[in-house]
């Protein structure tokens, strides 16, 4: 009887590894969304949360356009959303020269010119580092 309950408990425990293992490779890594409270008390989903596996994730970051998207997101947070114009004592002579450097950069990525595209926008990224903060 000993041998049989051994024989069930080790199978069961191996099972459960190879379960685990398949979902560790399926696993999906969720972004969160953003909901907020209407005035009626009900709850609003202003942005979906997204799912990705991380090998779609990989796929992702050796994408070769990678660092153009992340760079002009970059620029969007910190000189085009309120949140961003607030933390950065911006001239307009600043904040003209940095759209126009992102629009040059986001152009030349467009057509497939990533190097030079990466430079005008790293530009643009200089330009807001050694801007001061509020």
């Amino acid at each position: 009887m000993k041998k049989i309950y051994y024989l069930v408990l080790l199978l069961f425990l191996f099972s459960s590894q190879n379960v685990e293992a398949a979902s560790d490779q399926e696993k999906k890594v969720c972004s969160g969304g953003l909901s907020i409270y209407d005035k009626n008390g009900e709850i609003k989903v202003v942005r979906p949360s997204t799912c990705i596996t991380e090998k779609e994730y990989q796929a992702y970051l050796k994408s070769p356009d990678y660092l153009c998207q992340y760079y002009l997101k970059s620029i969007w947070k910190e000189s085009e959303r309120p949140y961003g114009k607030k933390q950065y004592q911006y001239t307009e002579e600043k904040l003209k020269k940095i759209k126009q450097l992102k629009e040059e950069g986001k152009t030349l990525c467009d057509s497939g010119k990533l190097a030079e595209g990466e430079a005008k926008l790293k530009e643009a990224i200089t330009i807001i580092s050694f801007t001061r903060m509020n």
